[in-house]
């Protein structure tokens, strides 16, 4: 990750399970008012367990069409 001028940017990242709490102290990727969020979170809110990591990759993979 790189900050310069207060400003976050990054390659793809997706939060699985991470702590949040870091994402107060600054604004990702310039997003003003964006909350950060996981898919634990997003899971959770579903009332769906977390699914494991291999699926999660897995399903990156075929989203992107990646090997």
């Amino acid at each position: 990750m790189r900050i310069r001028g207060g400003i976050t940017s990054h390659g793809f990242a997706l939060n699985v399970d991470p702590d949040l709490s870091v994402y107060e102290r600054f604004t990702a990727c310039s997003l003003e008012g964006v909350p950060m969020t996981s898919l634990r979170r997003l899971a959770g809110e579903q009332g769906r367990p977390l699914p494991p990591e291999p699926a999660i990759r897995d399903a990156i993979a075929a989203a992107l069409s990646v090997g």
